[in-house]
């Protein structure tokens, strides 16, 4: 008995060697900010810029070297409009960067392209008479990155919140 259990699982061991997982690369982003900028938009409103981006830690956790692992993101945030009633829209800001070798346990690091968020707020007393929004402020609603490797395997992935995979299209 004990002898098959052992080649058992040395066959599993051997078929988990030659294939890749969707797990053998982990991404840890962190957000930062780039820079910030307050400015007057009219005698009534005022607009505040930030613009932010990602510091992204790419780890293997494969026994063996990965060679030209290109991690794709894409990071979701609402643009709201002052004087707006309706909800903003989701727009994309969508990347890549290539790593041409990930050792175990030994990460590798990139910044994201950035994005730029307002928030732009009428005067205390003003009002939009028709009942628009009278503070717009830009956020971020979801981060998600996918690592593939040199034949287009995907072999990692991160989504922040969890549920942005279900409520956005991936875009390339």
């Amino acid at each position: 008995m004990n002898h098959h259990l052992a080649l058992a699982l040395a066959a599993l061991v051997a078929s988990a060697a030659c294939c890749q997982a969707i797990d053998d690369v982990i991404i840890a982003p962190t957000r930062k900010k780039l820079e910030e900028e307050k400015s007057r938009t009219g005698s009534n409103s005022s607009e505040k810029s930030k613009e932010i981006a990602y510091s992204v830690k790419v780890t293997s956790r494969s026994f063996k070297e990965l060679q030209n692992v290109t991690v794709k993101y894409n990071i979701y945030y609402e643009d709201n409009e002052l004087g707006s009633k309706s909800e903003g829209d989701i727009k994309t800001v969508s990347g890549s960067q290539a790593l041409p070798s990930l050792l175990n346990n030994k990460p590798v690091d990139f910044d994201t392209k950035s994005v730029e968020l307002t928030k732009d707020a009428l005067d205390g007393g003003w009002y939009f008479k028709g009942g628009g929004k009278n503070i717009a402020k830009d956020r971020v609603v979801g981060i998600w990155f996918r690592a593939f490797d040199a034949e287009g395997k995907q072999v990692g992935e991160y989504a922040n919140p969890s549920t942005v995979p279900k409520k956005q299209k991936w875009k390339e």
